[in-house]
């Protein structure tokens, strides 16, 4: 999607999807956590669950852009 924005063929970049998606990196590179990291194991449960809520919301909000992609290579299929 990126680089379809970037040479101008999609424009109306989702704002929402790059948001989400700097979050999710942010947070799962942050020393600060719901649950320490340094409590071996359970430190790792909240990047899991957040990191995937984070990617699941942005999954959501990336269906206008696979229907416009699948529109443009003319294949009824997703991929």
């Amino acid at each position: 999607m990126m680089r379809d924005w970037q040479r101008g063929d999609y424009r109306p970049l989702p704002k929402r999807a790059v948001v989400l998606m700097s979050v999710a990196l942010l947070y799962i590179v942050s020393p600060l956590d719901l649950i320490p990291d340094f409590l071996l194991g359970w430190g790792w449960i909240d990047d899991i669950v957040i990191g995937g809520w984070l990617l699941a919301k942005l999954d959501e909000e990336l269906d206008d852009y696979r229907r416009w992609r699948q529109a443009r290579d003319g294949t009824g299929t997703p991929g």
